[in-house]
């Protein structure tokens, strides 16, 4: 891929920008990569331990943000940090480790939670359900070699996720999430 001076002009600017919005790291680099991109290293805060709906969004935010870092530099570990048991996020895990592990990179295609809507009260064991929203620009993965492997557009009307969370010892830690485009908002 070519870039242009203006491309790069916008890339400096964006970094910038990021720079100041936390603790940034070096992405992973590849063979397959020209230079490694800054990657802003998402922070825990106070509301995810805060044992209400507020904590689960606190949480499912970080989660997200968490998938956008792992997806720039292949460190997962964040991602999985508020996960427990959570089938769907475990397996996201390993397909972008396994692209990094291969000297792949990834572009693009990070998530971004529109809201975090919670489907009733926290039940006796601490559960709570709730619907995100969900934007994502368009992905693609490259080989080590630099050939494109899988290539996702931008989806201009996003999609739904259900996450179903649960406080246990003091933190929110989400057991399940799956894409459910056709699931209601509630008001």
């Amino acid at each position: 891929m070519k870039t242009t001076p203006a491309l790069g002009a916008v890339a400096v600017i964006a970094a910038l920008a990021l720079a100041g919005c936390g603790a940034a790291e070096p992405a992973a680099e590849s063979p397959a990569s020209s230079a490694p991109a800054e990657a802003r290293v998402p922070e825990t805060n106070d509301q995810m331990k805060d044992e209400s709906a507020r904590g689960m969004a606190a949480t499912t935010y970080f989660y997200f943000d968490a998938v956008n870092y792992a997806q720039k530099t292949g460190k997962t570990d964040l991602m999985l940090s508020v996960a427990d048991g959570c089938a769907a996020c475990e397996a996201a895990a390993q397909e972008i480790s396994a692209v990094y592990a291969d000297g792949g990179r990834i572009e693009g295609g990070q998530p971004k939670a529109q809201n975090v809507l919670p489907l009733g009260e926290i039940d006796a064991r601490g559960g709570l359900t709730a619907v995100v929203p969900l934007m994502s620009d368009a992905k693609t993965v490259f080989a080590q070699d630099g050939s494109v492997v899988e290539e996702t557009a931008w989806d201009s009307q996003g999609t739904i996720f259900t996450a179903e969370g649960r406080f246990e010892d003091g933190a929110w830690k989400i057991v399940s999430l799956e894409e459910t485009p056709d699931a209601e908002l509630p008001e």
